[in-house]
């Protein structure tokens, strides 16, 4: 029996065989707006000439697991022949959901890991847990730790004692990948950046800028020699 390992994200899947080397493949679908017709799916969007005409459709809002059509079609296309070719009635799975999670949500999972795709086992966890999990392991002394699992909407502070996490310590603060992402992009897009003008404005004011600069005199008198000696370019 083989377990394949699913850390489910908002914006990334990570996904591979216990046995085997992990992937980190887009959880989501895209259509291009040269391509409207046809939908790209995961790691379809490498054949996409255009990427900058992208919009995407993503199966989670606000961090919760809510189009299902979608993610179906992304489970569908990992699990199939041009992915993993999972053997269902070989194969558990361990797959993450997020804190706090519905239980219509839960439940829906369920019915479609067991129901649909009939696998023989399934663990529901949260992605802190595997890492924290991971770190007893590494560190047997160690008690406790602290998670800081940031994701695509929100980022959850969560201490574990003994492997098991104290649910109510646990702090969610509402700023993810997403918003940190669209923020950098609002100072880079609306915010000039001016290191280079403003490192010269340092040099210009260095006591030691009349020794830097070649005068018109030693232009003159040297030619392009100057300019190549002074210069580090």
């Amino acid at each position: 029996m083989t377990t394949l390992v699913l850390d489910n994200g908002a914006y990334n899947a990570k996904i591979g065989y216990s046995h085997d080397n992990v992937s980190v493949i887009p959880n989501c679908q895209f259509r291009s707006k040269t391509a409207r017709l046809k939908t790209f799916t995961a790691n379809q969007i490498d054949e996409i000439k255009d990427p900058s005409g992208l919009f995407y459709i993503l199966p989670f809002q606000k961090g919760y697991l809510v189009n299902w059509d979608v993610q179906r079609q992304v489970w569908d296309y990992l699990f199939g022949k041009e992915m993993y070719q999972v053997d269902f009635l070989d194969t558990n799975i361990i797959i993450t959901e997020p804190y706090f999670n519905f239980t219509s949500i839960q439940e829906s999972m369920n019915e479609i890991l067991f129901e649909e795709y009939q696998f023989q086992a399934v663990l529901r966890v949260n992605a802190g847990a595997l890492s924290a999990h991971r770190y007893f392991r590494d560190n047997p002394s160690e008690l406790c730790c602290i998670i800081v699992d940031s994701g695509y909407s929100f980022t959850h502070i969560v201490p574990y004692c003994r492997s098991k996490k104290k649910k109510e310590a646990i702090i969610r603060i509402n700023v993810g990948g997403k918003l940190l992402t669209n923020h950098l992009k609002e100072i880079i897009s609306y915010s000039p950046i001016t290191y280079s003008w403003e490192g010269g404005k340092l040099i210009s004011e260095n006591d030691d800028f009349e020794d830097m600069v070649v005068t018109r005199e030693d232009y003159e008198e040297n030619g392009h020699s100057v300019c190549e000696e002074k210069f580090d370019i």
